[in-house]
């Protein structure tokens, strides 16, 4: 089953798969011959499900523990000040430098705010001041920070607590949250609720997204489905309470994700769904008319905390939504294949192979599903379940239709103003969104096949999965074989077969257990698993820009001729620099550089900037959506009073001829630094 699988991927590169397929095989024995034991383990750990994980947090941010890939710095400075401590740094796994948006923005513009005391404006990464709450929701202390629990280790404790707490926090509810909701939609089946918990925490998409936009999206829109739940159902009054203000915060933090391109579909997503869910458990309700000063205090502080921050600080909204890019895009979808409503064969290889020729990991991963097949057999599965009267009905036609909807615009698209009517306009990841609830639909189809006894025929058992599988070899094409063989494709798709045969076959125990073998190889080794942060900290150029920094804080730092990952490295050591990536123009130093606003159509976005010296005017060129090249000349350095370059190149001979006297203050790992005299 699963094992074939196992061995293959592991022979590829990863122990690590098999000591977790073997604790899966362990786990299987253990439930088979050992059942009461097992159920007593099993009751144990879920009654005490939310103590044990705060536990499991507090050892794992205690020994800094994390799974960002900032060790791809050491890439770049591979010169170490403590040779122990970065050879300390990774405990297993690989970084991955295709992530280069969590590890040269995300993280980098964290550290920064360790040296901005936290401040809600920041002139770390530009000459005009940067609202930090929109810069990748960045630590900040304020009022926000109470619907930001994952920001707390930033705040408290500084940069390296911050980190493990910021990675431990979010893994650790992403799978609690799932686990939540799935036992919401099973009515409690723990087998199922575990198996969605894996499908969602370990698939593709979020481990490759994890950080810093998709993961924590869908965590706050699960997290705000249980929280909902129990709001209207929990019968104790400290719970009640809890769920009021747990809501509150919950709304804050998820506001302020701003992703809208997950975020407007998560949200619509849970609604109707948890609307769904309480008017199957209406019974269950407890919410009373004289509870409705509970929605009012949700509303007071969500609202009052959300109000007042979009009252102060709507210029820098202004500033984004009139961006060219992501601020004026219109997505209209329209133009996916039908193999792309199917979960990407390349997905479970992709932690093991770079598929360079292909795509960028992130682009290619998505969840492991069965959603195209359910939504085929949904009709018959609707009738049989209509037919025995079962309430649960209304949770699958609601995943049905919103599928189908996510489909025809993903597929067919919808006119400008539909979309404009719809707010789909700001969704140009809908295939993410449909992923996820695909994902939703097939753990719920799961457990109406497992709860019904002849909801299929035994003939059916075999032909539908069969049929699928059939139609997923059809996807295969030349180009996926040169990047992954084809006898591994075809394992994959008997695989997968096989586990829908189990499942209809109500034979949920076994397909279970395969799921989780599966889940295991695509998701468990996309992250490595690291402690501490010498790759940013722990290099001769970081311990010599800190003490520049520390010196001189007003002093602006730039680079030249380097990759946009090195301007932010500076920004994480404590440096102000010219030329971070940019959520949203740097107006004052655009001024500088362009006053007849003769490329604000390049400019104008979210952007990686690199640097060039020229001989002739400044000029911008945009390189593709998020990343553009300024070819500056040098008296426009002078204008904007910078002190030290960071450059691969010899500055000596353009400087000087534009009468800018550069010393040479560092050199090291084919980098130099020079400090400007004018």
């Amino acid at each position: 089953m699963f094992w074939t699988t196992a061995i293959l991927y592991t022979a590829l590169h990863r122990k690590i798969i098999l000591a977790a397929m073997f604790v899966v095989f362990v786990v299987y024995l253990f439930a088979t011959f050992f059942k009461k034991a097992f159920g007593k383990a099993v009751h144990c750990t879920l009654k005490f499900r939310w103590p044990i994980a705060l536990c499991v947090f507090i050892v794992c941010v205690s020994f800094r523990v994390h799974g960002s890939s900032i060790g791809v710095y050491d890439q770049y400075f591979p010169t170490h000040i403590n040779e122990a401590l970065a050879q300390d740094h990774r405990i297993w796994g690989q970084d991955r430098t295709s992530r280069s948006d969590e590890w040269g923005v995300h993280t980098p513009i964290y550290f920064s705010q360790y040296y901005n005391e936290y401040k809600m404006e920041s002139c770390q990464m530009g000459m005009s001041e940067t609202n930090m709450v929109l810069d990748y929701y960045a630590p900040v202390k304020s009022l926000t920070a109470i619907g930001k629990p994952f920001l707390w280790g930033y705040l408290l404790f500084g940069n390296e607590i911050g980190l493990s707490w910021y990675w431990c926090g979010m893994t650790i509810l992403l799978f609690l949250t799932a686990f939540e909701m799935f036992m919401i939609l099973t009515q409690k089946n723990v087998r199922l609720s575990a198996v969605g918990m894996l499908m969602v925490g370990l698939s593709p998409v979020i481990q490759w997204w994890f950080i810093p936009h998709v993961t924590i999206i869908f965590i706050y829109a699960m997290g705000l489905f249980d929280i909902g739940y129990h709001f209207f159902t929990a019968e104790r009054r400290c719970v009640q309470w809890a769920m009021t203000f747990l809501a509150a915060f919950a709304i804050i933090g998820f506001a302020l994700s701003l992703f809208p391109s997950c975020q407007y579909i998560a949200a619509l997503v849970v609604s109707i769904l948890l609307a769904g869910c309480l008017i199957r458990d209406r019974e269950k309700i407890t919410f009373t008319a004289g509870q409705w000063h509970r929605i009012g205090i949700v509303a007071l502080i969500a609202g009052g905390v959300l109000g007042d921050f979009i009252f102060r600080h709507w210029s820098e909204f202004s500033k984004i939504m009139n961006t060219v890019y992501p601020g004026k895009r219109i997505s209209v979808g329209g133009g996916e294949a039908l193999y792309e409503l199917f979960t990407d064969l390349t997905s479970i290889y992709l932690p093991y192979k770079d598929p360079a020729e292909l795509g960028s990991c992130s682009e290619l991963s998505s969840y492991i599903h069965f959603g195209p097949m359910f939504i085929v057999l949904f009709p018959k599965m609707s009738r049989f379940l209509k037919e025995k009267g079962d309430k649960n009905e209304l949770i699958g036609r609601i995943l049905y239709v919103t599928l189908l909807i996510q489909i025809i615009f993903m597929c067919a698209g919808f006119s400008r103003t539909l979309a404009k009517i719809t707010l789909f306009k700001y969704v140009n990841r809908m295939d993410l969104s449909y992923e996820w609830t695909a994902t939703v639909f097939t753990v719920w189809s799961f457990y109406m096949i497992a709860k019904h006894k002849g909801m299929f025929k035994r003939w059916q058992t075999v032909v539908y999965p069969a049929l699928y599988g059939l139609l997923f070899l059809t996807f295969i094409n030349k180009k996926v074989m040169e990047y992954m063989p084809l006898s591994l494709q075809v394992i994959e798709i008997l695989l997968f077969a096989l586990i829908l045969a189990l499942a209809m076959a109500r034979m949920d125990k076994a397909a279970s257990y395969a799921i989780a073998g599966v889940m295991c190889v695509a998701g468990l080794t996309v992250n490595p698993l690291c402690r501490g942060t010498a790759p940013i900290s722990n290099h001769p150029i970081s311990g010599f820009i800190r003490e520049k920094a520390q010196n001189e804080p007003e002093a602006w730092w730039m680079t030249v001729d380097t990759l946009f990952v090195v301007n932010n490295f500076i920004m994480a050591n404590g440096a102000k620099v010219i030329g971070a990536t940019s959520f949203y123009p740097d107006t004052e130093r655009w001024r500088l550089l362009d006053a007849d606003g003769k490329y604000e159509e390049a400019y104008n976005r979210y952007a990686h900037q690199t640097i060039s010296l020229v001989d002739t005017e400044t000029s911008v060129d945009l390189i593709v959506e998020d990343s553009v090249r300024i070819n500056m000349n040098p008296d426009d350095i002078k204008k904007m009073h910078v002190k030290y370059i960071v450059t691969t190149s010899d500055l000596q001979d353009i400087l000087s001829r534009h009468l800018i006297n550069p010393m040479k203050v560092f050199e090291q790992d084919g980098y130099m630094i020079y400090q400007l005299a004018y």
